[in-house]
């Protein structure tokens, strides 16, 4: 496969997820990054105009309203593939929706692959295939997530400031999260989410926890992530919710980690998943979403999956050295 050279348009590499795909790209034994000297596409010149035209596909690291006007701009330019890392398009039904673990391999001619959010590819993985069985009850469900300040992008605001910020966590958005909508229409059977998130004094990574109401026993539900994902290397299912979900499992890594804890006094099962932000929530997942739409193995370029499930307290982020060390 290394002799396949594919040209790879990157806007929007100067942002945290950008950068991620742009070092992912650069690695890449089959892949050349093509980054545009503008972010708007009004300024684009005949050299930009001519560089994207002869991208095989086109990803938009940017803000969804952008990433809308990009993919106007690039549809005028003939560009057939656009992998589109906003929220734009995942409820889309003319856009694929990119977790490929659930949704399979983007079909060869979709114009438009939708990149799932952080928090809906960590809940999607650790519920979908619990409704979709009817092991749990579709409503309620209470999600609650924790995650670094890498997830909300490179703008400027009070609380992400580091004086607020070390030392210090509190829930944001409350009630009107964005990835609601996303994450009630892919889990499907009618689930309706209550959805509170956190912000920890970290850079990158997140724990998502949610409470259902079980049909059956938590070693069902365990035993049916587990199937589930018996052929996914990047999905691992812990045999406890303990230390083995810590983030310095999972940083710099593309695994997602599950675990289903024992039923609670009031009836709930709590249900983990924890995954890095940045990788499984945006840009190694694109990048798996980009070598399936080549039609390349779906691993190429990623940091190899776990050897096996973690367990144990890992030193801070440190798969972050672990991953430089393996590429």
């Amino acid at each position: 496969m290394a002799d396949q050279q594919f040209q790879v348009g990157i806007i929007g590499a100067s942002g945290y997820a950008g950068q991620v795909l742009h070092a992912l790209i650069m690695q890449h034994p089959c892949m050349h990054a093509v980054i545009p000297e503008t972010r708007n596409p009004g300024d684009l010149d005949d050299r930009g105009r001519e560089q994207l035209r002869a991208c095989e596909v086109v990803a938009l690291a940017l803000p969804g309203e952008p990433a809308t006007q990009w993919t106007d701009a690039l549809t005028e330019l003939g560009v057939a593939k656009i992998l589109d890392l906003s929220d734009a398009r995942r409820r889309d039904p003319t856009a694929h929706y990119g977790l490929p673990e659930l949704f399979g391999a983007p079909p060869a001619g979709t114009r438009i692959v939708a990149n799932p959010g952080c928090y809906p590819t960590a809940t999607l993985l650790s519920l979908r295939p619990l409704i979709e069985r009817e092991l749990i009850s579709p409503t309620p469900i209470a999600v609650l997530g924790t995650s670094g300040a890498s997830g909300a992008g490179k703008g400027l605001a009070d609380h992400l400031h580091f004086c607020n910020l070390a030392g210090n966590s509190f829930p944001y958005k409350v009630g009107e999260h964005r990835h609601v909508p996303e994450i009630e229409h892919h889990l499907g059977g009618g689930a309706a989410v209550s959805f509170v998130t956190q912000l920890l004094p970290i850079v990158r990574g997140m724990i998502v926890t949610s409470f259902v109401a079980p049909r059956v026993g938590p070693e069902r539900l365990r035993d049916a992530l587990v199937e589930r994902y018996a052929s996914h290397p990047w999905v691992s299912v812990l045999a406890q919710p303990d230390q083995g979900l810590g983030l310095g499992h999972v940083v710099g890594t593309h695994q997602a980690l599950l675990a289903v804890g024992p039923v609670e006094r009031s009836g709930l099962v709590p249900v983990f998943s924890s995954i890095d932000n940045l990788m499984r929530g945006a840009a190694s997942q694109a990048l798996c979403n980009l070598n399936l739409w080549l039609e390349l193995a779906p691993g190429l370029g990623l940091p190899p999956p776990l050897a096996g499930s973690p367990t144990g307290v890992a030193p801070a982020f440190s798969s972050l050295g672990s991953t430089a060390a393996r590429d």
